[in-house]
This record gives structure tokens, C-alpha cells and sequence, in this order.
């Protein structure tokens, strides 16, 4: 395994990556604090603009705007839009107001994404952290329309801020004074800043929280996606990633089922950390080790800029980002249905870091599943007339990759395929093509009999079901071995090519038990054996000489 690599973007743009380093994202300034007597604080309303734009946060005692969120620079300059942002107010009768005589601090603009929440809505805390004798109420408004997460009270807590010191206005609120400390970011995407004291809120977490023990982390999002009932922003096939990662040490984990200390203190322990990214790379390069080596898959070909940005923020040295798309219609970061997979640039960092050459097709059998997941999703988010353009434009390319991969098929060679007969179903629905599950992994039925036909070409098999039997006589060519009506379970399997096509090929092959394992790759008539546990699936594939050799099958 690679130690330390110069390259850092396994991507298809590169050049463009490495532009976002030389952003300058850091400020040289002194952060402000005002205090309104007599301030108002008003709840979030929508501006209903498209924008996710908001009106409300502080005013003083006649409306004026003061505080809430902005994307703005303190130089006046703003790209790239204003999402999330409340830079306006609004006035209400004075009889609404709710009149709190007290002095408070206004702690900022929360939202119920937690992406947004950990990189856009601590950035006025500083205050409040450096001033830990104070026992002001802190108060918070809520934009978005997620409204108010328990989890917002589980960070103010690490912070060190006690839940009983935490408002979130829902009604427009007077007080005797509020102190509106100055932002200590403003992210505008195109135009970033930052100042030291935005590290404040993150370093107080840390200092609370103990480092897990786990040393090589995987963080999923599968079954958090498969739990969403939202058609946008869906990944499909990371399982494939899960198993390479699993089988390489790394534990995997799903965030969502640990509480937020647990999920930081698993990040903070990790000397090692892989994950999709998104939300979930952004929150854990804020809190990992320095040092540690943090493998970012890209999940669209297009560029995500904040990512970057984070890392470089939070002086995260050893990170690679890896497309690890296997898209083929539209998708982009923040609105996007994505099919995860092995691609040209995932196989090349696997060759670098793990010394490992893998075929660039293996995740063949894991997409049977999720292409149609993938499809009908992608289909359902996209659905609206509006979207007509990006329609024809992704399945005119979908069209194109399917004639590119008939063509080569066709050009290369006729394509092996098997048969398997299972218990209580009999023969599968028709032929299964190179590298594709027999059967469903999730149905235990176990296999009885197969047959594989290699057009043109000659294919010798034999099985094994127990000792007393030994193995089966070796037969080819589309005929049956093992038995049917039976219920006699095959627990081991031999494949070999004649000689004339064993100096063109090499053929693999691998069975999946009933206790949830694949084992290792057999190939060129090797005994594969099961050791008496029954299979309820396999798979065949040829690879061709001319290939560089593998030094892990995967």
C-alpha cells in the first residue's frame, strides 16, 4: 500500500480542482460586535423568491435591518447567489411583540441541513464561546423549510452552551439589548472568507470529545438514501465501494445511527476515512486528524469546489478525490440522481494506493440492481416539462453508450453465459451474461445443476455435491451438470477453456454460500470448493490474456 502519493485528484478534469487551491479564503480583520438596545428579533419568512431567501433576524426598535444572514463580504462583493441568505426585515404591530427583558446575543441563522447547519450557522458563536462567564440567552432563527433539528441543541452543547440558555424565536421578540457579534465567514462560493475566529465553534467541540478507536473508517450513506423518500439527491451501487473498502480493513459505518459525540469521535480516531462526497466529507474533515489520509468519492463528474475549500480550511494535508460516478444521464452536486461505480479513475487510484490492478467492470454485478433504481428515480426527479432538454440530452446519451458497448462486444467476442437450476424454482429466466449474479443473493435457494455456453467455443464443467459422489463427469457446451428433482445441493465447481482458447483466456470463477460469503476467484480448472456449505449464487467471467495481470481479483 502506497504510503504517500502526489497525486491528489483522480478525476477527468484535474486542472480544474487544482484551480480552487489558489483561492485566497482567509481575512485579516477584527470581527465586530454591536449592541441594540432595544433590538427585535424576527422569525425567518420565506421571500418566496426561488432564491431561498429569507427576511427577518435582528432590527432595532424602528425596523431596520441589522443581522442575519449574509453572504456578503465585508469588501461589499457577492457571487454565485443568495441561497439561504436573510439580509432584510419586516415590521410587525407592536402589540405583537414579545417582550423579553433581558440583554441576550444573537447566535445566527440555523437551517435543518446538516451540511449547511455545521459550515454556515456557527459562524457568529465565537462571541459566545470566548465569553464563557456569560449567561446571556442565545438566540437563533430558523430558515428553511426542515425547521427546528434536535441535533442543532447536541452541538450548542459541545460547544459548551447549556439548552436552557437557547431561544429559537418563532414570534417577533423585543429585548432589552442584543449583541450581535460579526460573521467569521462569508460563502458566497465564488467569493469565500474566512477569519481565525471561525475555527472557535469546532475547537470547542473537539475538546469535549474523546477519539473512537477505530483506525480505517468507511462512512455510508446507502441506507440513508434507501430510507429517503426524496426522488433528488439519491446515490445507487455503493455497496460496490462498501465490499472493496470492507475487504480492505476499513469498518463501515452509518452516521445517521449514532449520535452526533459517536459520529465525531469515530472521525476524530480515524487514521483512515472514505466516504461519498457531500455533507458527509464536509462534517468529517472538519473534525479528523490532520494527518489522516481521507479518500473523497466524487459523486458527478462536476466540480465541487467547498470540498476543497474544507479540506484546505481545516488543514486536512493527505486527502484524494475519486470520481466514483458511473453516471450516464444529467446530474449535478446539490439536484442529482447518481449511480456510484468502477470507472476509469477509481481503477487507477486503486492501482497507486493499494498496489492492486482491478477490472475496470468489476462492479458489473452489484449495478443489476441499482440501474433500475437509478432509472426510475432519475426519471421521477426530472419529470417536470421544464427538464424536457436535459431529458433528450441524457437518454440520447444513454443510447449512444449502449451501441458503443454492442459494438465492442460484437467486435471482440461472442459472450459466455450460464445457467443455474436452484431448489423449488428450477432454471433461471433465461441466460445470465459474463460477471452477472446467477441468482438473487437474498434468495436461498440453493444450486442444483448448471449449464454455460460459449459460442463457437469450447467450455469443459464439472460439479461437486459430496464426498461419497466425488466430482461429476466433465461435460461442455450448454450441457447439464449436476442433478434436477433431487434436491441434491452442488457444493463445488471446475471450468476450463480447450487449449486453443486458454492461450486467448483466462476463466474465473466464484460461488456465493448461504452464510453470506463470496470466495476467492478460481480460474483455468481450478477445484472450487464450498466446504459443505450450499451456494445460491456464482459467477463466470473470461479475461483476456492481453491484460495486464492481476495482482488481486476483486
Amino acid at each position: 500500500m502506497a504510503e504517500d502519493l502526489t497525486k491528489r485528484f483522480y478525476v477527468e478534469n484535474p486542472k480544474e480542482w487544482e484551480k480552487i487551491l489558489s483561492k485566497k479564503i482567509f481575512m485579516d480583520k477584527k470581527l465586530e460586535v454591536k449592541v441594540i438596545e432595544h433590538g427585535i428579533v424576527l422569525p425567518a419568512r420565506d421571500l418566496k423568491n426561488g432564491k431561498f431567501e429569507y427576511t427577518g433576524g435582528v432590527c432595532d426598535n424602528d425596523f431596520n435591518f441589522v443581522a442575519g444572514f449574509s453572504r456578503k463580504s465585508p469588501n461589499g462583493i457577492v457571487k454565485g447567489g443568495v441561497d439561504w441568505t436573510c439580509n432584510s426585515s419586516y415590521t410587525v404591530a407592536r402589540e405583537e411583540l414579545v417582550q423579553l427583558n433581558e440583554d441576550v446575543i444573537f447566535g445566527g441563522t440555523v437551517m435543518g441541513h446538516f451540511g449547511h447547519f455545521l459550515v454556515e450557522c456557527l459562524s457568529r458563536l465565537w462571541f459566545v464561546i470566548q465569553n464563557p462567564e456569560s449567561k446571556l440567552k442565545v438566540l437563533f432563527v430558523i430558515t428553511g423549510n426542515r425547521g427546528y433539528k434536535s441535533w442543532f441543541d447536541d452541538f450548542f452543547r459541545l460547544m459548551g452552551i447549556e439548552k436552557e440558555r437557547i431561544i429559537y424565536v418563532n414570534q417577533p421578540m423585543q429585548c432589552r439589548s442584543v449583541t450581535v457579534p460579526e460573521q467569521s465567514e462569508y460563502n458566497s462560493w465564488a467569493s469565500i472568507g474566512f477569519t481565525k475566529e471561525f475555527f472557535t465553534p469546532y475547537e470547542a467541540i473537539k475538546s469535549r470529545v474523546t477519539p473512537g478507536k477505530i483506525k480505517k473508517l468507511y462512512l455510508t450513506r446507502s441506507e440513508f438514501d434507501e430510507n429517503n423518500t426524496l426522488p433528488w439527491r439519491r446515490c445507487f451501487n455503493e455497496k460496490y465501494f462498501e465490499d472493496f473498502f470492507s475487504e480492505h480493513g476499513f469498518e463501515v459505518v452509518e452516521p445517521e445511527k449514532l449520535s452526533i459525540e459517536e459520529q465525531i469521535s469515530a472521525v476524530m480516531g480515524a487514521d483512515e476515512i472514505a466516504a461519498t462526497m457531500g455533507t458527509l466529507s464536509n462534517w468529517a474533515a472538519m473534525f479528523c486528524k490532520p494527518n489522516v489520509k481521507f479518500f473523497m468519492l466524487n459523486r458527478t463528474k462536476k466540480i465541487f469546489g467547498l470540498q476543497v475549500l474544507i479540506n484546505e480550511l481545516f488543514n486536512v494535508k493527505n486527502y484524494y478525490i475519486i470520481e466514483g460516478s458511473k453516471d450516464f444521464m444529467y446530474a449535478r452536486h446539490d439536484n442529482g440522481v447518481f449511480l456510484l461505480g468502477s470507472n476509469e479513475y477509481w481503477k487507477e487510484f486503486v492501482a497507486d494506493y493499494f498496489g492492486e490492478q482491478i477490472n475496470e467492470n468489476d462492479d458489473k454485478p452489484y449495478l443489476e440492481e441499482s440501474l433500475d433504481k437509478y432509472i426510475r428515480h432519475w426519471c421521477k426527479n426530472y419529470s417536470d416539462p421544464k427538464n424536457f432538454d436535459i431529458w433528450v440530452s441524457s437518454f440520447k446519451n444513454m443510447c449512444n453508450r449502449i451501441i458503443a458497448l454492442e459494438e465492442q462486444s460484437i467486435k471482440n467476442r461472442p459472450l459466455l453465459t450460464y445457467q443455474t437450476h436452484v431448489d423449488s424454482k428450477g432454471w433461471d429466466d433465461g441466460w445470465k451474461s459474463e460477471s452477472q449474479l446467477s441468482n438473487p443473493l437474498d434468495q436461498k435457494r440453493d444450486i442444483q445443476a448448471i449449464k454455460i455456453n460459449f459460442p463457437e467455443h469450447n467450455v469443459y464443467y464439472s460439479v461437486y455435491s459430496n464426498a461419497e459422489e466425488g466430482w461429476s463427469k466433465e461435460i461442455s457446451n450448454s450441457e447439464m451438470a449436476g442433478t434436477t428433482g433431487k434436491r441434491k445441493p452442488i457444493t463445488g465447481l471446475k471450468i476450463r477453456l480447450d487449449e486453443a482458447d486458454a492461450k486467448e483466456f483466462d476463466i474465473l470463477y466464484r460461488v456465493h454460500t448461504f452464510d453470506g460469503i463470496w470466495t476467492d476467484w478460481a480460474k483455468n480448472g481450478e477445484p472450487l470448493y464450498s466446504h459443505g456449505v450450499k451456494l445460491n449464487s456464482l459467477q463466470i467471467r473470461l479475461k483476456p490474456k492481453s491484460e495486464e495481470s492481476h495482482s488481486s481479483l476483486k
